[in-house]
């Protein structure tokens, strides 16, 4: 009987150490879950801490990013304006040199009957007239120096005292001899010839 509840006893005992063994077991895998639960919450912080900069940065930049857009945009505008001014300032210049070119030919056409002066018959026949001005003007410079050359100094005498004063020239002529007076009137005819009568250069005739 003592014998039996002995082993009772013992069995119960064995059955509380196993329940003990479970427990302490249970116990020490709580406490392992709890650190590595308070590691894990501390880990969750630290990332925590080093993400939320993280996310600062990057919305920064993605404020960043669409400001430099919008200024891409700007000078994308500003740049396709300016390509458009100078497209049309090209064109101008283009239509003003085409223009200018248009009006060069123009002349150049007006200039082309010019052209035969450059030809050597062109520069004989200037060659023979220039030489003929220079004859002319030999000429005129002659008359200027002497315009009777034909007449002698008497002749010219005559000639200069009808030219100071025709009228005392023709009253003394008649109150002279009528032989005085019929002598006198040819050589007076002859220079009144002479006077008016139009000494022109061969070549020059009117």
């Amino acid at each position: 009987m003592a014998t039996d509840r002995l082993e009772t006893a013992v069995r119960n005992f064995q059955h509380v150490n196993q329940m003990v063994e479970r427990y302490t077991r249970l116990c020490r895998a709580y406490v392992n879950l709890s650190e590595r639960f308070h590691q894990l919450d501390v880990d969750h912080m630290t990332l925590k801490g080093q993400v939320v900069p993280l996310l600062k940065a990057l919305k920064a930049n993605q404020v960043k990013l669409k400001a430099l857009e919008a200024e891409k945009a700007e000078l994308q505008a500003r740049l396709d304006q300016q390509a458009g001014q100078h497209l049309q300032e090209l064109q101008q210049l283009t239509k003003t040199y085409e223009d200018r070119l248009q009006a060069l030919s123009s002349q150049v056409a007006e200039l082309q009957p010019l052209e035969q002066l450059l030809n050597g018959e062109t520069h004989h026949e200037l060659g023979v007239a220039e030489e003929q001005m220079e004859l002319v003007e030999a000429t005129f410079l002659e008359i200027e120096q002497d315009s009777s050359p034909d007449l002698t100094g008497e002749e010219k005498a005559l000639l200069a005292a009808y030219r100071a004063d025709p009228n005392a020239f023709l009253a003394a002529a008649a109150d002279a001899a009528v032989g005085s007076t019929v002598e006198l009137e040819e050589p007076v005819a002859a220079l009144g010839q002479y006077y008016y009568s139009e000494q022109v250069p061969e070549g020059l005739g009117r």
